[in-house]
């Protein structure tokens, strides 16, 4: 196989990757519509797929962490009951938003409470 025909299956294969893991060929939303009209999203479930860019210590009391993805359209943080991935996994995840969420003391902003969650 010569090397541009490889990198075109491979950047195939990575983008059927990410897909998969956003739900199956469900649809992704973007970070960016998130974002920008956190209203109409708040209490909903969405679909996310991204890079980990960030990750914040674990709170033992609460038994929480957290976690920011970016999807090339802005970045979000992520809390999660089943620890975080680490920093540069990509991820696909389903979860709840939230407005105006804390995590140690901290006001994160609009956050997504994570629901389920794959790791590449």
């Amino acid at each position: 196989m010569k090397i541009r025909s490889l990198k075109v299956w491979l950047a195939g294969l990575m983008l059927a990757s990410l897909l998969t893991l956003a739900g199956c060929g469900t649809h992704t939303d973007k970070i960016r519509d998130i974002k920008n009209n956190p209203d109409g999203y708040a209490g909903k479930e969405v679909t996310i797929a991204g890079e980990v860019t960030d990750v914040s210590p674990r709170v033992p009391l609460l038994d929480i962490a957290a976690y920011e993805v970016n999807d090339d359209t802005g970045s979000i943080w992520v809390v999660s009951h089943s620890g975080a991935p680490i920093k540069g996994d990509k991820v696909g995840l389903k979860g709840k938003v939230d407005e105006a969420f804390k995590f140690g003391g901290t006001a994160l902003g609009t956050v997504v409470e994570e629901r389920e969650r794959k790791v590449q």
